[in-house]
């Protein structure tokens, strides 16, 4: 249900509404002398104005504000931005939410190699491919420095995606470049 509006006062009503107050505040300005005729008239005419207007100008319509799509797409802005203010704790220790993210690309990116952390020999094998000092701070339960956490990307980063799509070889026709005196054969130009 909307709500209605009262009605608006005729243009002779809102006049004396208006006109009356004014005519009656232009009398007592001249008779206590505060102002001369003119300037008291001039006064009660602007005021008089400036609430006519006010009156008569529509509220309108209120337009409401649209929704806000809550698109919840891994990797959108949201979650870089919860990320962001996820990073630190108040002590400037790595947050949970964060050491959470990189618990589990570590462990995928260590089952792509066929090694689980949570498997009997899992611990020894992710260190052979990522070090002990990582593997040991992915598996405690502690509070991390930064650094920790760069050191831990880096060694993840190294190891790397197994690739899924099987690298093609040059076509048969491509030309071998030739051996120069400032490249040797096999190696490639600069």
């Amino acid at each position: 249900m909307t709500p209605t509006r009262p009605p608006r006062p005729t243009p002779l009503r809102a006049l004396l509404v208006v006109g009356l107050p004014a005519l009656a505040a232009c009398a007592a300005l001249i008779l206590t002398g505060v102002l001369d005729p003119l300037h008291a008239a001039l006064l009660v005419v602007v005021a008089a104005t400036a609430v006519a207007l006010w009156r008569r100008l529509d509220d309108g319509d209120e337009a409401p504000w649209p929704d806000v799509i809550q698109d919840r797409r891994e990797g959108a802005r949201n979650d870089v931005s919860e990320l962001g203010w996820a990073t630190f704790t108040r002590s400037g220790a790595v947050g949970d939410r964060v050491l959470r993210r990189v618990r589990d690309l570590a462990a995928a990116r260590l089952a792509e190699r066929g090694v689980d952390l949570a498997a009997p020999g899992g611990p020894d094998a992710a260190a052979q491919l990522l070090g002990t000092d990582v593997v040991d701070g992915l598996v405690a339960r502690r509070a991390v420095s930064r650094v920790e956490v760069h050191r831990w990307l880096d060694a993840i980063d190294t190891i790397g995606a197994v690739d899924t799509v099987p690298t093609t070889t040059a076509p048969a026709t491509a030309p071998s470049p030739s051996p120069s005196p400032d490249r040797p054969a096999g190696r490639p130009p600069r």
